[in-house]
């Protein structure tokens, strides 16, 4: 399963980058999440780096970041989860586009635990995770601004 979703922001691609590569801090923008850290040796915010994601509903994920493009986006394979996903990828990125405008986007390949799963894992990502996550981000550039003009 395949789930694409994306987002204009009227907000600089860099910042926005910068909030996306700071790894271990996606709790920041992600209001699905109660906190994340760098978990197994990881320390900075790279190719190999690894954080477990701790979900405001009890749900965890460790991701392995396995793809690394600076400035553009990342790419985590989520190789644990309390959650009923039997495997996924998931690729957090930008694109700058005119007068100062970003598209942010988030692609997700997911299959789940047991097939009947998938049609709630569909919508719940499709319709919620993905779009509140670009939603967050887009916020704390806005929250981030607020404060630096006050």
């Amino acid at each position: 399963m395949k789930i694409r979703s994306k987002r204009q922001i009227d907000a600089p691609a860099q910042i926005l980058w910068d909030y996306l590569a700071d790894y271990s801090n996606i709790h920041r923008f992600h209001p699905l999440l109660k906190n994340a850290h760098f978990v197994d040796g990881s320390e900075t915010c790279e190719l190999g780096a690894q954080r477990q994601c701790n979900m405001k509903d009890g749900h965890f994920l460790k991701e392995r970041v396995i793809d690394w493009k600076e400035n553009s986006h990342y790419t985590v394979d989520i190789y644990e989860t309390s959650m009923p996903i039997k495997n996924a990828k998931a690729t957090l990125g930008v694109a700058p586009l005119s007068d100062g405008k970003t598209e942010a986007y988030m692609h997700i390949e997911l299959k789940p635990k047991y097939k009947i799963m998938q049609p709630m894992l569909y919508l719940m990502f499709k319709f919620f995770a993905a779009p509140n996550l670009l939603k967050g981000l887009e916020k704390l550039y806005k929250d981030e601004r607020a404060i630096s003009l006050a």
